[in-house]
């Protein structure tokens, strides 16, 4: 099969960007993957293109045609779109269609029906444009706090939900869960286009030589991410500051609020700010520590800490929302609370010190789940399924 990846690269890579690596490599041993990138750091570079780009958002025509001449100088079995925001724009699955080729687009985030893409504002959940108009957000400026960029950004939603784009192209949708989908399906997307199939990371124990599944715990518990508002880290840290708890918190990671919140706990020396770490680093943590803690505050796309958590055999407490809902099940590979309760998170800290045996039970548990869900192979499988589905239903189409 010859399947081409579509990505509209942002000025910062992340997660997406490694699927979307993950899933090339995984392809390329049984099929011809070619790469199609658009760079923001490159295109964006002069006031005029900025500006430009005010008016091309909701449908760039020079990327249609720019996209439709990439397709006429070679053949492709199915087209796998990760982002076309802001540059390509929705315009390039008018172009596949043009050529007659099936595209399947993956939802990393939520910006077709929210127009900050994460349906979250000023620390509470923002469904707005999801329930009514996406116009409803741009007086907040909700997308990176400027009313002109959230007017864009919602006029292209509304545009499309008008135009009944979703309902004609892409050919299929993917979302990570199916937490995920009904929120797409609420907001507009039909629901017979999209399937549902997580991501997946490569086994870390053949990824990387001499790694191993420590049997042996420190008495730690780990946080690994971006320290920000809507990842939960102040409500983490006022839960140890409040509480005498006995076990260490380790904090992988950085982000806007470090440095506030690493001042307020220069006293408690059971909390241990660590920096940036390597991905074995990262592993090895997850290997020798009681627990991953999760205490995120928004929906989130499906958190590759999470994948790697279950694939070294960490129990994960997490809040009860959004998508680390459907991966963590209360009481078999983790431990869910109520988001923001700090309350309820000392309870379930001091309920798992007391009770060893369940913390190496929820650890088992962790391990099998990924072997069961989020291997290369399983995904693979999910992925030519849903291909097959969208080259079944294009040519019932044209």
């Amino acid at each position: 099969m010859n399947i081409l990846q579509v990505y509209n690269q942002y000025r910062t890579p992340g997660g997406e960007w490694t699927v979307l690596n993950q899933e090339f490599e995984l392809l390329k041993e049984s099929h011809e993957v070619d790469q199609l990138v658009v760079d923001n750091r490159e295109q964006l570079s002069s006031f005029y293109s900025r500006l430009r780009l005010i008016f091309n958002t909701h449908y760039n025509r020079d990327s249609k045609r720019w996209f439709y001449q990439k397709l006429m100088e070679k053949s492709y079995d199915i087209i796998h779109v990760h982002n076309f925001f802001p540059l390509l724009s929705p315009s390039i699955f008018d172009a596949a269609r043009d050529a007659g080729v099936p595209t399947v687009m993956t939802l990393h985030n939520y910006r077709l029906i929210h127009p900050n893409g994460l349906m979250y504002y000023k620390g509470r959940i923002d469904e707005r444009s999801v329930e009514g108009s996406a116009y409803r957000c741009v007086a907040d400026g909700v997308y990176r706090n400027s009313v002109l960029q959230t007017a864009v950004t919602a006029h292209m939603i509304e545009y499309h939900r008008r135009k009944g784009t979703w309902n004609s192209s892409p050919t299929a949708f993917i979302a990570l869960s199916e937490f995920s989908k009904g929120k797409f399906v609420k907001g507009g997307l039909p629901e017979k286009k999209i399937f549902s199939k997580p991501n997946f990371i490569r086994d870390p124990l053949l990824e990387f030589e001499g790694l191993k599944l420590s049997e042996k715990k420190k008495k730690r518990i780990l946080y690994v991410g971006r320290i920000s508002h809507e990842k939960g880290v102040q409500e983490m840290i006022r839960c140890w500051l409040k509480y005498e708890i006995p076990v260490e918190l380790w904090i992988v990671g950085d982000g806007p609020m470090r440095e506030k919140l690493q001042k307020s706990t220069e006293n408690l020396q059971t909390v241990k700010w660590v920096g940036t770490k390597s991905r074995k680093e990262i592993f090895e943590l997850l290997s020798e520590s009681l627990a991953l803690l999760f205490p995120t505050l928004w929906y989130e796309g499906m958190p590759i800490v999470l994948l790697e958590a279950l694939a070294m055999g960490c129990p994960v407490i997490s809040s009860e929302i959004g998508n680390p809902m459907a991966m963590i099940e209360h009481g078999k590979n983790g431990i869910l609370f109520e988001p923001g309760n700090i309350e309820q998170l000392y309870g379930i800290i001091s309920g798992l010190l007391s009770d060893p045996s369940k913390l190496g039970v929820l650890g088992k548990n962790a391990r099998a789940t990924y072997i069961e869900k989020y291997t290369p192979s399983r995904n693979y499988e999910q992925l030519m399924e849903i291909y097959e589905n969208a080259r079944q239903m294009e040519s019932k189409r044209t």
